[in-house]
């Protein structure tokens, strides 16, 4: 078993995941009653073992030493879906406030409904928003009309956005989708203030932080390893690190869908660096999520 502290000089240093999803406990018992109530659901969870609740990841975390985890809101379609996820994952950050951090879901293809959610989810304590889906909700991220008001949101109290992102080329999975980097890149451009967080390494979208425009434009943008070892071999930490530095990477598992253990394994195989370490396992994480 991992522990990540015990590969570090400063063993007091935090554990941070980034990327992890919890659902309610009602959901994941019956999950056939959920699938004909949101696309995004029926498509990426058709079975239980895909779905964790608060209790249990907080068992993962303490099992590795894990101090706290950013639990994520998914891409929904249903307005009350959403809304009801998003009250769970909020109230699972005041049931466990030293341990989580609730990031809430948003559907940018809605009404003026949704707006008022994601206004709501900020004023309950919400970090951010997230993960968006682009493609199971229907928009495309380019769309800078949509996306707006959800921007303007989160730039009036600094807080980061996260985008699922997608590999151009590769093997498919349920909610790959499309956002490609250059996708992305446009998405940067449209809201070049706002604090964004790339799941799954920007599908490769770093390795464009080589050309200069790109990198120029990207300062605010940072990576995230969310299901890394199905993605890409182990060795795209350290050349993430060697392209944007470790100041602009987060370890993220994507529990439940990859154990966290798994991620935390990979990242003490490939990194030497404490200072590296300590900047993808914590630093970077505190200074998005902790300083608001």
């Amino acid at each position: 078993m991992i522990r990540m502290r015990k590969y570090l000089k400063d063993s007091n240093v935090p554990v941070i995941d980034s990327h992890t999803h919890i659902l309610p406990k009602d959901v994941k018992d019956n999950i056939h009653k959920y699938l004909d109530i949101d696309s995004t659901f029926n498509t990426l969870f058709s079975n239980s073992e895909s779905i964790s609740t608060a209790e249990e990841l907080i068992d993962s975390m303490d099992r590795l030493k894990i101090d706290t985890s950013i639990i994520l809101g998914m891409g929904w379609n249903d307005n009350k879906f959403n809304e009801y996820i998003n009250d769970y994952i909020i109230e699972s950050g005041k049931k466990y406030p030293e341990r989580f951090i609730p990031i809430t879901g948003i559907i940018p293809n809605g009404d003026n409904e949704a707006i008022y959610e994601a206004e709501r989810c900020v004023t309950l304590g919400a970090k951010g928003f997230g993960e968006i889906h682009a493609d199971a909700q229907n928009i495309n991220i380019i769309d800078k009309k949509k996306f707006s008001p959800y921007v303007e949101i989160l730039q009036s109290k600094n807080l980061p956005i996260i985008l699922h992102s997608s590999e151009p080329v590769g093997h498919k999975y349920p909610g790959k989708g499309s956002s490609t980097p250059n996708k992305i890149e446009r998405f940067v451009y449209n809201f070049p203030e706002l604090k964004i967080i790339l799941s799954h390494w920007g599908g490769g979208m770093f390795l464009y932080e080589l050309m200069p425009e790109i990198s120029s434009s990207f300062k605010n943008v940072y990576y995230d390893s969310a299901t890394s070892p199905f993605l890409y071999d182990q060795k795209i930490f350290q050349i993430a690190i060697e392209t944007v530095t470790s100041d602009k990477i987060l370890f993220g598992s994507d529990f439940p869908i990859i154990s966290q253990s798994r991620l935390l394994q990979e990242l003490h195989n490939v990194i030497i660096n404490d200072k590296d370490k300590q900047n993808i396992i914590y630093q970077n994480a505190k200074s998005l999520f902790l300083t608001n």
